[in-house]
């Protein structure tokens, strides 16, 4: 029983570390704070969730099993408050999202490198 719930342990942690990555790419690749804290927002969050509970499969005390999944119910719980309060924040101090279609900036060929 245990090989089967380190298994799907490690599973979990995959999954979420490729969703973090992916949460990590859009924060890098997408062009305004809103956008950008939405990629975060939803890769990321699923992603820590589903690491730390990959990490209370893989460990082998209940206690130690208990605490992280009150944390990922925490991460789970918190996260969307604290992205619709940045989301606010930024809103109320006048940031406005990009209208219109984005086009990633294009380096000039006339320009050579040193």
């Amino acid at each position: 029983m245990q090989i089967i719930l380190s298994f799907l342990g490690a599973f979990l942690i995959v999954i979420g570390l490729a969703l973090m990555a992916g949460g990590t790419l859009g924060l890098l690749r997408f062009p305004d704070f809103y956008t950008r804290l939405h990629a975060v927002r939803v890769a990321d969050g699923l992603g820590a969730v589903l690491f730390i509970l990959g990490l209370a499969l893989v460990s082998g005390d209940g206690a130690v099993a208990l605490r992280l999944v009150l944390l990922a119910a925490l991460v789970a719980a918190l996260g969307p408050t604290m992205s619709q309060l940045a989301a606010n924040a930024a809103h109320a101090a006048g940031l406005a999202p990009l209208a219109g279609s984005y086009r990633a900036p294009r380096p000039d060929p006339r320009r050579r490198t040193p």
